[in-house]
């Protein structure tokens, strides 16, 4: 037997001691037909939630025994319970002494503690509605007003007091349900990122490899070929095989070196103009192998922010660009934003899907390209791109009302 089934039928035959108890204590003073009416009442509302329970493991209802899976007839119990102790309150405490309806009082509150904490809900099963919300309050309600009417010498003491249980209980509810979506959202992230390594891994031995292998034939090449331009050649071909290992290694490190917290940026003044004008220069040899033209607009922007850092997040959205987008034009400029300079990378090519959006900027994620196969790289420029923005204290997105290509951009503080 299951934690949950277990609480469930101990908790049940708790519902039935008090029954037996109502009966051995103040049977006598109660009158007949009321004490037939509490039999009803709260002897039905135990033989409802019995039946339930048998009903639902009998017939499948409950995928799961936990408390997620039992969720939905926890709610039912609670204010079936509520409604059957506020009813089973009213009919048998008038006619017992002041002693025992204290103790009576003191034992309701039980179920108060057990609804609140049974209200808990994870994210899995959805936003907690106002019923669930209020489960813990019937029993506290009537008990307080049955006291303010029936005018007890410790009314006001007995009063305030579960009316204060009943709030801290409700408080600390808050406190467990903070928990367990603070809980959910590391699972959720753990998940997400052990997904993104698999990812990753599969997407290092595929890119890596693939450089390599190019290597070792063009080594061939150079081995079997006589003295001239075939030579020659295959010479070349050897050396960008090893760049190209050699740059997809770079990017791990770099990555590796940002997420374990090992970069720090060097707050300085950089001149945007001077940097976008090198950022095209240096990437102009790629760009006209893609056939792309690169546009650089002089600006006067002066930003606040380490100018490395900056040129290794600009070069990872212009290396997007030239591997990934098929365009003819690229544009590099800067415009000034609310007190921020905002550096955009702008493109005529084949842009970003819809589907691809929401996970643009996350790690080792690579965008579906169209459904074509994408052309080597881990995934990581994106987000690298975001944390050294983020590290410069300025930060780095897309804006998707560019329809012609995709339009990327880095924000930083001006100087």
């Amino acid at each position: 037997m299951n934690v949950m089934l277990s609480l469930q039928v101990l908790s049940n035959a708790v519902v039935v001691g008090v029954v037996v108890f109502v009966h051995i204590w103040v049977g006598e003073a109660v009158p007949p037909l009321r004490l037939l009416l509490f039999d009803i009442v709260y002897g039905g509302f135990a033989l409802w939630w019995a039946l339930s329970v048998a009903w639902l493991r009998l017939e499948g209802k409950i995928v799961e025994d936990t408390a997620e899976g039992w969720y939905a007839h926890s709610n039912q119990v609670f204010w079936f319970g509520n409604i059957s102790t506020v009813a089973a309150f009213a009919l048998v405490m008038p006619y017992v002494t002041e002693p025992v309806r204290l103790l009576v009082a003191m034992v309701s509150l039980a179920p108060v503690a057990v609804g609140s904490i049974g209200t808990v809900v994870t994210p899995r099963v959805g936003p907690r509605n106002i019923w669930a919300f209020l489960a813990p309050t019937p029993i506290p309600l009537s008990i307080n007003v049955f006291f303010a009417l029936a005018g007890d010498a410790l009314a006001v003491p007995v009063i305030v007091f579960v009316t204060a249980f009943t709030a801290g209980l409700m408080l600390l509810r808050e406190v467990i349900q903070g928990w367990v979506d603070e809980a959910w959202a590391a699972k959720r992230a753990a998940e997400s990122a052990r997904d993104a390594r698999t990812r990753f891994l599969a997407s290092a031995s595929h890119d890596l490899g693939q450089p390599l292998q190019a290597a070792g034939l063009f080594f061939d090449q150079v081995v079997q070929s006589p003295e001239g331009p075939a030579r020659d050649k295959a010479i070349r071909n050897v050396r960008w095989s090893l760049e190209s290992t050699a740059n997809l290694l770079n990017q791990i490190l770099n990555h590796l070196r940002l997420e374990s917290g090992g970069v720090e940026a060097r707050s300085e003044t950089v001149a945007l103009g001077a940097l976008i004008a090198g950022i095209a220069e240096m990437q102009e040899p790629a760009s006209r192998l893609a056939n792309l033209q690169i546009s650089a607009v002089q600006t006067g922007l002066i930003a606040r922010c380490d100018r490395i850092l900056t040129e290794r997040a600009l070069n990872n959205l212009v290396s997007n660009v030239i591997r990934h987008a098929k365009a003819h034009r690229l544009l590099i400029g800067a415009r000034r934003r609310q007190g921020q300079a905002r550096i955009w990378v702008i493109d005529d090519g084949v842009g970003v899907p819809a589907s691809d959006l929401p996970r643009l900027f996350e790690d080792h994620v690579q965008g579906s390209n169209h459904g074509e196969e994408i052309r080597g790289g881990f995934g990581l420029g994106l987000a690298s791109t975001r944390r050294l923005a983020e590290l410069m204290g300025g930060q780095a997105g897309h804006d998707p009302r560019w329809r012609q290509g995709s339009a990327f951009w880095i924000e930083l503080p001006l100087a």
